[in-house]
């Protein structure tokens, strides 16, 4: 048989997010495993006040920027919580430097690849909602309908997160660095 296809994990994000809302929105007689799978996803999605990255944490993205072993699944991870390295917080005390430079710069091209599979994500989360629309009337009713749609517009705000923290990094490697 042939391999499953594999599910992009931006996309079971933003799907688990559509089950956690519907499962918000449910009546009275919703099933207990839906409660028990929103509140799950409720509380591994919830977004902490952004703080300073402490050192270790700063120096454990650096090792993985040199091996070349980000991943968008962290990236995306850390935007929700909106955890994201941030240049004007992470780095106010001092002007960036060779090493610096260089892991900014894999920093830069992680976040947009994540924000691209993000994109991705909401596309697709935008073409369940239309058939969710059209679907016949019983099968799909619109909490359903309600719940694609505020995760299309969640992962649309986790794209524009990353998007802008990526912008703030370019700025400062402009600066500091010469340009990427």
């Amino acid at each position: 048989t042939a391999p499953a296809p594999e599910v992009p994990m931006v996309l079971l994000l933003l799907l688990s997010s559509v089950q956690c809302l519907a499962a918000l929105r449910a009546p009275e007689t919703a099933r207990r495993r839906s409660v028990l799978v929103a509140a799950a996803t409720t509380a591994a999605a919830r977004a902490w006040p952004a703080a300073a990255l402490s050192r270790e944490e700063y120096e454990a993205i650096a090792r993985r920027a040199k091996d070349n072993s980000l991943t968008t699944d962290n990236v995306i991870i850390r935007a929700i919580r909106d955890d994201l390295l941030d240049p004007e917080r992470d780095f106010r005390q001092r002007k960036l430097e060779g090493d610096d430079c260089r892991v900014l710069e894999s920093i830069v091209k992680i976040d947009n690849k994540a924000a691209d599979e993000v994109r991705t994500g909401t596309e697709q989360l935008l073409k369940l909602k239309s058939a969710a629309m059209s679907a016949p009337s019983g099968t799909l009713g619109d909490r359903e309908a309600r719940a694609l749609s505020d995760s299309y517009t969640f992962g649309r705000s986790l794209e524009e997160r990353i998007r802008e923290r990526a912008s703030m990094i370019n700025v400062r490697l402009n600066m500091d660095c010469g340009g990427t």
